[in-house]
């Protein structure tokens, strides 16, 4: 009988083992870099994050522990169309896990952990030192402490959400990225401890939230600060790598020759997707989440057939360091006519150009007509469908005729028509188009001269065996009216080539209806809140207020095509 009793205990026990845990939980903390920073014309379109329920908070929005699906957006004022290295985490759990899973975020850019940074925003502070920790009030109720905000924001998240979930949840790793406001007064030196302390303290927090004794030992992965960051400091960088060694719960990410957004601060989204696709593989060794690939439908085949597609290269084809300007016809390719003066040439003037230089033209006045291109021999192409990329900026009420272009070069002579996008409106060039290009319109407005930020475009063009294929930005003088610009309208700053093999990568191409989802936002590839009122169903393909554009939209977190 007492063989039996053992026996039906043991099996009881291996039962509620084999039991699996319940949702899985994502913690977010720490400054801009985990708010994020990119922005949103920078989503990649295979991104699919719907299933990822999400609670953000910047330290005064508080959420009471209500969640909805993931969209990128920070609260920045006059900025907020952007988003971070998590979005990316949250696409690639969202792959490897197939379920819903949840995310308490709470991120305020430019806050230090150290009370006597004074540059911290707003006098909020992540310290955990009871002697200054015990002393303070939640941002959120008007205080200085950002941990405390953090706190009520996950027991709000935990009792109003959390504990409902039938399956229950299970807290799986902290995420951090911090340290560029610690650079002054005694953050550096005090650092270490200070990191010690708040991840001793969330851990134990979360011990207490949860009862899990898992937390007291949670998985922190957190990411290291470029070198090229006005804010490095070495001292900060010596404790986070400092602390992943003494702590084996502890996992630092050397991002220390990430590139950044022109204000040499931020990630840029190449950088962005780095962090967040290294933080998924740590997860992924943690055994929280299993592995998975990226599906790429086209292949990027840019590194074999442009030269310095990204304009890294200088005039002599050295690497141009970041914020050296080099001035001239940038290296691999050919500008004609050249402009009069010598404003044209590679360097950093932009937001959020790819790696360290963006490409620019300008001159007063451009010529008629202006062509920045690079032919790719046949050889290195061969028959089929070809996209072209690259993010353009031209300014706001100058922009002529600029667009991206392509041209199939037949091998026996001929003509083939050249297919081209221009960065406007169809209603900016009804007097510009020419009858040997097939035009589409990216129905961009134009920026500033203050704020440079690139924008995508695209073309698709087929090309036969044999044909070479001539890409670039055509721009000019030339004005819809029919009159010539005396001034430099037309001008032009253009980054990031690429050239894919194939149909265009990972776009959710599924239909939806657009009033079942009325109450959701939508943005448009912009970055444009849409308003989706009954009478917008269907919304104008490819473009807002009927003017085309992309045709692609962020809703729900997921890149849909109207």
């Amino acid at each position: 009988m007492r063989k039996a009793a053992l026996l039906l205990l043991t099996v009881f026990a291996c039962a509620l083992a084999a039991q699996p845990k319940g949702v899985p939980v994502i913690i977010v903390c720490g400054q801009s870099n985990s708010d994020g920073r990119v922005p949103l014309c920078d989503y990649p379109a295979y991104m699919q994050t719907d299933l990822c329920q999400y609670c953000y908070d910047d330290g005064s929005h508080f959420q009471n522990g209500l969640f909805k699906p993931y969209t990128p957006y920070t609260w920045v004022s006059g900025d907020s169309e952007r988003f971070g290295y998590d979005a990316f985490v949250y696409h690639y759990l969202q792959k490897a896990l197939q379920q819903p899973f949840y995310v308490v975020k709470l991120t305020l850019g430019g806050t230090a952990i150290d009370p006597s940074c004074t540059n911290s925003n707003g006098g909020k502070f992540w310290s955990c030192n009871p002697a200054w920790y015990d002393r303070q009030t939640a941002t959120s109720l008007g205080g200085k402490s950002l941990m405390k905000a953090f706190e009520r924001s996950f027991d709000a998240c935990r009792t109003q959400t959390l504990e409902k979930l039938q399956q229950g949840y299970d807290v799986k790793a902290i995420l951090w990225h911090q340290g560029e406001s610690d650079h002054s007064a005694q953050g550096p030196a005090n650092y270490y401890q200070n990191l010690t302390t708040l991840i001793a303290h969330m851990r134990q927090f979360l011990y207490e939230q949860t009862g899990s004794d898992d937390c007291l030992s949670l998985p922190f992965i957190l990411g290291t600060v470029s070198h090229i960051s006005l804010q490095y400091n070495a001292d900060v960088e010596r404790a986070h790598l400092r602390i992943a060694d003494e702590d084996p719960n502890v996992y630092a990410i050397d991002m220390s020759d990430a590139s950044l957004l022109g204000d040499d601060l931020h990630f840029n989204v190449e950088s962005a997707h780095r962090l967040g696709r290294s933080v998924f593989s740590q997860l992924v060794k943690l055994n929280i989440c299993p592995d998975t690939t990226e599906e790429t439908a086209d292949s990027d085949i840019t590194g074999d057939v442009l030269i310095n597609a990204n304009f890294e290269l200088a005039t002599d084809g050295q690497q141009n360091p970041r914020g050296n300007v080099s001035r001239g016809t940038p290296y691999g390719w050919t500008l004609t006519p050249l402009p009069t003066g010598n404003s044209y040439g590679i360097n950093k003037d932009a937001v959020n150009f790819s790696g360290n230089n963006v490409c620019w033209v300008n001159a007063t006045p451009l010529p008629d007509d202006i062509e920045l291109s690079q032919t790719i021999p046949a050889d290195k192409l061969g028959a089929g469908h070809y996209v072209i990329t690259c993010k353009l900026w031209v300014e706001v009420n100058k922009k002529d005729n600029c667009r991206l272009f392509a041209h199939a070069n037949p091998a026996q002579g001929g003509e083939r028509q050249t297919v081209v996008q221009y960065y406007g409106y169809e209603s900016d060039y009804t007097n510009l188009l020419s009858p040997d290009e097939e035009a589409t319109y990216a129905g961009f407005a134009g920026g500033s001269s203050g704020n440079f930020i690139l924008r995508p475009l695209r073309v698709e063009i087929d090309l036969n065996d044999g044909e070479a294929l001539t890409l670039g930005i055509r721009s000019g003088n030339r004005r819809n009216n029919g009159t010539h610009s005396t001034d430099n309208a037309g001008w032009f700053k253009v980054d990031d080539f690429h050239v894919f093999k194939g149909s265009e990568t990972g776009v959710l191409s599924e239909k939806i209806n657009v009033n079942s989802e009325k109450l959701a936002p939508m943005y448009d590839l912009q970055g444009r809140r849409i308003t989706h009122l009954p009478s917008l169903s269907p919304l104008p393909k490819g473009g807002v207020g009927g003017r085309p554009g992309a045709g692609i939209y962020i809703l729900n977190g997921k890149k849909v095509i109207l």
